[in-house]
């Protein structure tokens, strides 16, 4: 994390992102906490010129670690810029205060921004040797200590028992994802994970021809993907319980969607051919194997 005295902040970070929108999350963690403006955060990922070492976006991991290692990284930066604070305006460092992005000296009107004092980095000498290298500061971080989100998903599906044909009529969830940074994005992740989930309950098949071992599905005609017009608008809610493990009390957002989708869309099959005497159906769940089971049972 590096301070500019032009006015904007460097967050460089290994975490990839593939499309959750960390760098509006990660930008969001960084200007609460240093009490910036969010446009002043530029967020750098991807880049191997300037990211040595990184890791995937999976496991639920990118906001929990990537959210405490920005923390941790702010937390020194803050330190940093107290102890230059206290040469700059000539105050003991015990004196200096930090709040809304400003250093200041206790009980009086004496202070500097932070980008004021980034630039103060490059024009004041015979600084102490732990506070070379400017407003600037390289942190990591280990994570010890698993966390678990949980949630509850329902959805009512309306079946024609005549030609099997379905519609999924409601879809509702809460997850706990502890602190939701950016609730809108979790709910992104939500709606994206549930089509997932379903996709592979309802239509995706890797048939093979038992032959040649050729994949019988050569191309979308023949391999059916969700389609947004195939689904209801979701209902979801968040229940926020902030997780002890972490200084965001952050848990995992993104397989909220899909894991629990395809045992419960499953599961609502099964209750709705109940009266058929169906008590199992394997996936995918399509209208000819639904018709099927109905005929079969009848």
């Amino acid at each position: 994390m590096h301070v500019n005295a032009d006015g904007h902040i460097d967050l460089v970070i290994g975490t990839q992102p593939s499309g959750q929108g960390h760098e509006t999350s990660f930008a969001q963690v960084v200007a609460e906490w240093l009490g910036v403006p969010v446009q002043c955060i530029s967020v750098i990922v991807g880049d191997t010129d300037v990211v040595k070492v990184g890791g995937g976006s999976h496991s639920g991991r990118s906001m929990r670690m990537a959210g405490t290692v920005i923390v941790k990284a702010a937390d020194e930066l803050i330190d940093k810029g107290k102890k230059l604070a206290a040469h700059v305006l000539e105050a003991a460092e015990t004196d200096i205060e930090f709040k809304d992005g400003q250093f200041g000296i206790g009980g009086t009107d004496r202070q500097i921004d932070l980008f004021e004092l980034a630039g103060a980095f490059e024009k004041h000498e015979n600084l102490p040797e732990e506070l070379g290298g400017g407003l600037s500061v390289i942190e990591d971080n280990v994570m010890e200590t698993p966390v678990f989100p949980n949630g509850c998903h329902i959805c009512e599906i309306e079946i024609d028992p005549q030609t099997g044909a379905f519609e999924i009529a409601r879809y509702t969830t809460v997850d706990d994802v502890g602190r939701a940074i950016n609730p809108l994005i979790v709910d992104g992740q939500t709606h994206g994970g549930i089509v997932q989930g379903a996709g592979e309950a309802l239509g995706e098949l890797c048939a093979m021809d038992t032959e040649t071992g050729q994949p019988l599905a050569g191309s979308f005609m023949d391999y059916h993907m969700p389609r947004a017009d195939e689904y209801p608008s979701f209902s979801t809610a968040l229940n926020e319980v902030p997780s002890p493990t972490n200084p965001l009390g952050v848990k995992a957002g993104g397989e909220g969607g899909t894991t629990p989708a395809l045992a419960v869309l499953v599961n609502g099959f099964v209750d709705a051919l109940r009266p058929y005497g169906v008590r199992d159906i394997k996936m995918p769940v399509t209208p000819r194997k639904i018709w099927e089971l109905i005929h079969a049972n009848s």
